[in-house]
């Protein structure tokens, strides 16, 4: 699967650390993805356009880390996708 990343990603793949949200950038938190693969999300990408992660992003400036959130959806939804 090709990865979608936003403009601001890097290619440093540090340690995982969720926070209040896994897309600071739109408000998407843990339980939203959940819910989307409740929903019939069967990859990364269904859980993106389904949860508007990703849209307009600025995680340079919004995401704690300073990075994309991509690796942090990545992370959860492979944590709870059956």
């Amino acid at each position: 699967m090709d990865e979608v990343k936003c403009s601001c990603c890097s290619t440093d793949e540090s340690e995982v650390i969720i926070g209040e949200y896994v897309c600071y950038c739109n408000h998407v938190n843990e339980q939203n993805i959940i819910d989307a693969i409740n929903d019939g999300a069967k990859d990364v990408n269904e859980v993106i356009e389904m949860t508007g992660a990703m849209k307009n992003s600025n995680c340079a400036v919004n995401n704690p880390k300073g990075k994309c959130c991509y690796s942090d959806i990545v992370y959860v939804f492979n944590k709870h996708s059956k």
